[in-house]
This record gives structure tokens, C-alpha cells and sequence, in this order.
């Protein structure tokens, strides 16, 4: 659950970023994976027909584990861009344009 509410945190920030399409893929990937723990939970206690998803980063599943933690580094960088183009924004302006606006 903490991975899933910080997928979707990143999302927000990158949302407020600016960055639209990292946005999304932060909340899909948030989605995913509480969707394949959902199916996988609901198989577990005979709530749910028997499909074969793994659970993520616990059942091994052969390619599984790879692609959900690929998607983990991807979901960092998205992170990374969201926290740092606010502080270039203001890294490019030039110093006299942020005087200006302060005064």
C-alpha cells in the first residue's frame, strides 16, 4: 500500500510540475500494481477466479519481478524530474528578472 499511495504522491507532484505524461505514468503504474494485489489477495482467499498473476516483488514469476522493478526506477526518475524542475525554473531566471519580481 505504501508504494501504491507514493506512486500516486509522485504523481501529484509531478502533475504540479508540469509534467503531464510523467504524471500519468506514475498513477498507471500506481493503479497496476493495486490491481495486481488486488487479483492476486482475492485468488488467495477464494474471493476471485484463479488467473496466475504474481503478486508483486514477493511471488516469483519469472520476467515479474524484472519489469516491476523496472518500473520502480522509472517511477524514482519521474521523482527525481519532478523534484528538480521546480528548482531549475528558478535556477534559469536571471538574477535581475528575480529581483524584479520580490520587489
Amino acid at each position: 500500500m505504501l508504494l501504491v499511495w507514493r506512486s500516486f504522491h509522485i504523481s501529484r507532484l509531478a502533475a504540479e510540475a508540469g509534467l503531464a505524461f510523467q504524471a500519468y505514468c506514475a498513477a498507471a503504474f500506481g493503479i497496476w500494481l493495486a490491481l495486481q494485489t488486488f487479483i492476486n489477495v482475492g485468488v488467495n482467499m477464494g474471493i476471485l477466479p484463479t488467473k496466475g498473476l504474481t503478486l508483486p516483488l514477493m511471488s516469483y514469476g519469472g520476467s515479474s519481478v524484472l519489469v516491476t522493478l523496472g518500473w520502480i526506477g522509472f517511477i524514482m526518475r519521474i521523482n527525481h524530474e519532478a523534484n528538480t524542475s521546480g528548482r531549475l525554473a528558478v535556477a534559469r531566471t536571471p538574477r535581475r528578472e528575480r529581483e524584479e519580481r520580490m520587489e
